[in-house]
């Protein structure tokens, strides 16, 4: 999954990890200390983490833009997320596009602690559309505690990317904005990625930070829009000038809390990804 990786699994999706309530590290509070001051816009991203703290599912859109030792990779897919009472997840991205060129994209599906992937090179390698790779062995074979990742998807959980937001310490109010027909308030500012890693538990703070120190951020821009309901209708983050890598990304949300339906493919569709020639090496995260 190298253009997946070169772009967003490079950032927030690497940070995804969301707690469980009541089990695990305890996560970062958005309460600001006694006798700190909130702007209007702060108090605004602290309602957004709020209203979006208990969502049970979500659907987006997804579009990234990276450059990576100068070659760039643009993508865009559709994403469906279950969040309770267990995680899953599809992501649908129909093609990745390079300089001068456009490749087959890829399908992924999470669900039961396995992730599924139909790509061309792979279904070409094993010998069926799709293959299959537990948590327990993406951690193995990446270095990186994958358990509650589960995804490529993952960096689009608004609960998780309103509470990083709420680290930012110049947001400010843009105007108002109607978006897919629903009416929003666009506020705008960055968050130094140290900060926005506070918001998060020990354990995932941690394996967040190995992937940041290898790409060299330590700094966001963003844009958020919110509806009436205090929810984030969207979301987009960027690298600011200058940084050593470039990255553009949006997050469109189109519903919560509606029904989603997530299977795993038929047993006779998928190969043990593991057994694959360099297993590990394009798997996501």
């Amino acid at each position: 999954m190298a253009g997946a990786a070169a772009g967003l699994a490079l950032t927030v999706s690497l940070t995804g990890c969301r707690m469980d309530e009541g089990k695990g590290d305890a996560a970062g509070t958005d309460k600001p200390a006694k006798g700190v001051h909130l702007t209007a816009a702060q108090e605004a991203l602290g309602k957004a983490s709020d209203s979006t703290a208990d969502l049970k599912s979500f659907r987006a859109t997804l579009s990234t833009s990276s450059v990576v030792s100068g070659r760039q990779t643009d993508l865009k897919g559709d994403l469906a997320f279950r969040l309770k009472p267990d995680p899953a997840m599809k992501l649908d991205v129909p093609a990745i596009k390079t300089p001068g060129k456009t490749t087959d994209g890829f399908h992924e599906v999470f669900t039961d602690d396995t992730v599924y992937l139909k790509v061309p090179a792979l279904a070409k390698q094993a010998g069926k559309p799709w293959v299959s790779f537990t948590t327990a062995e993406l951690s193995k074979a990446t270095g990186v505690d994958v358990k509650g990742l589960e995804s490529q998807g993952r960096q689009a959980d608004p609960a998780l990317n309103a509470k990083m937001l709420t680290a930012s310490k110049d947001v400010h109010k843009v105007g108002t904005e109607t978006l897919g027909g629903v009416s929003t308030t666009h506020y705008q500012g960055t968050f130094a990625l140290s900060d926005a890693l506070s918001k998060l538990g020990a354990q995932q703070r941690e394996e967040a930070q190995k992937i940041f120190n290898q790409t060299g951020l330590d700094k966001l821009n963003f844009n958020l829009w919110i509806d009436g309901k205090q929810l984030p209708r969207k979301i987009t983050l960027a690298t600011p000038p200058g940084a050593k890598l470039k990255l553009d990304t949006a997050m469109n949300y189109l519903d919560f809390n509606k029904p989603v339906s997530i299977k795993a493919p038929a047993k006779s569709q998928v190969a043990d990804g593991m057994k694959l020639k360099g297993a590990g090496s394009n798997t996501p995260g």
